[in-house]
């Protein structure tokens, strides 16, 4: 384990703690409790109400453990109005939620921080005895003047504005009205695609979920605010409103006798593709490291030569703590840039590597080949080989990505962590059918 994976799994592992601590962790199948926290974040945790095992991610609600509503079920106390109840002829009216949310504090913050930075290195003394500041720090520093300005808007859109969803038999409609303004976003009611949760942002290691109405030509997103239990009945009603009432679909049973014929005595799978263009996104993230890094170099640590000329001690502070943010840029640089290269070096095209998860009657093995030679190779026991599973590790345009784990011995050994949703599905169902799990 190299030190960026050590780095991860300690993360993790507070992130479990805390996600425990807080009662945040739900069984995927029955919905209750862990009677303790997890060990860490590879060692399966076993629900002693129905007996499920599953990663400590898996008791994440991101996993899948989503709260299901029901149509027509209203969840007490709430604010949400609805009028009409055929599918296709619907109305939503949901008040303004009177509260910033997570955003106000985070925008307050990174504005703060972003001013002090900013204002030191554009207005303060020229580096080196320049006669001005590179041009190149106004476009970088706009960036962040624009992410902070954008948080602290969307604190004031989640206490004051109104939402009304409108759904008819040729629109979709989501109405946002603010301050006495009014916007209004649309969706061909036959070409929604998907009514779903999905996440949003993070706050405190922790998704936080809305409502996403997605279609060809584009998505509503909405009720980030909203109690969970109203945004599963929301799902639920506008999936009856937009798609009708879901037909029953029969459940074939599969034996385990059926499973165990479909055991293969050897296999051989190449690992799923890394999403495409993904080097590229690593290159940028190496420029972007290597941009800061130079930002922080030029603009370094100058203590003693601000230190003199008879400046008052306020001054002399000020410069020291001015002298410790230009340090920040460069940690985050290289911290750019070392992503970047893991992410790029990880995915370049023509490499001619290939990895294989391969088997026989004694081992299972996850096998590195380059120029047809192994020149690494991870092993296991078949017997000690439970099973393989994907779950969700984040979302790219609104599409599910999943990461892949080798269940041994009850501990995850990780096969991909980020793979698309659909091809990891199908790949894993491969491998379960060719292990006999």
């Amino acid at each position: 384990m190299n030190l960026f994976e050590k780095l991860t799994a300690k993360a993790g592992k507070a992130a479990m703690d805390k996600a425990f601590a807080k009662g945040l962790l739900r069984c995927p199948k029955c919905g209750q409790k862990p009677a303790k926290a997890p060990v860490d974040a590879e060692t399966l945790v076993r629900c002693e109400s129905c007996g499920t095992n599953a990663l400590p991610t898996e008791w994440r609600p991101e996993a899948g453990g989503i709260p299901t509503g029901q149509p027509d079920q209203i969840p007490p106390n709430t604010r949400i109005q609805r009028e009409g109840s055929a599918p296709g002829d619907c109305v939503w009216h949901i008040p303004a939620s009177g509260k910033f949310g997570f955003f106000l504090f985070f925008g307050l913050v990174w504005t703060l921080i972003t001013a002090v930075l900013s204002g030191g290195f554009l207005f303060g003394m020229p580096a080196n005895g320049q006669d001005a500041q590179p041009w190149f720090l106004y476009p970088f520093f706009s960036v962040f003047w624009a992410i902070g300005l954008g948080c602290l808007y969307a604190a004031v859109r989640n206490k004051y504005s109104r939402l009304r969803i409108t759904v008819t038999r040729d629109l979709v409609t989501l109405r946002r009205e603010m301050f006495g303004r009014i916007k209004d976003k649309s969706l061909v009611t036959r070409d929604v695609q998907s009514v779903e949760q999905t996440v949003f942002y993070q706050q405190n290691y922790q998704p936080v979920y809305g409502v996403e109405i997605r279609g060809r030509g584009g998505k509503l997103r909405f009720g980030t605010t909203l109690r969970e239990d109203e945004k599963a009945w929301l799902v639920a009603d506008i999936k009856r409103a937009v798609f009708g009432e879901p037909a029953a679909t029969p459940v074939t049973a599969v034996s385990p006798e059926a499973v165990a014929a479909q055991r293969q005595s050897s296999f051989s799978f190449p690992l799923p593709p890394a999403p495409k263009g993904q080097w590229i996104l690593g290159i940028v993230l190496i420029l972007i490291g290597l941009g800061a890094i130079f930002m922080g170099l030029s603009n370094g640590p100058d203590l003693p030569s601000r230190g003199k000329d008879g400046m008052d001690w306020f001054a002399v502070v000020f410069n020291c703590i001015f002298s410790l943010f230009s340090l920040i840029p460069i940690i985050v640089g290289l911290v750019f840039g070392g992503v970047g290269v893991l992410m790029a070096g990880n995915t370049w095209p023509g490499r001619e590597r290939e990895v294989r998860l391969e088997g026989d009657e004694t081992q299972v093995a996850l096998r590195t080949y380059q120029h047809g030679r192994v020149i690494k190779e991870q092993s296991f026991p078949r017997a000690s080989v439970r099973e393989i599973r994907a779950t969700r590790s984040g979302d790219v345009n609104g599409k599910p990505m999943k990461r892949i784990d080798l269940i041994v011995d009850g501990r995850a050994k990780r096969v991909t962590r980020w793979t698309a949703g659909d091809i990891a599905d199908v790949w894993t169902a491969d491998v379960c059918r060719a292990l006999g799990t």
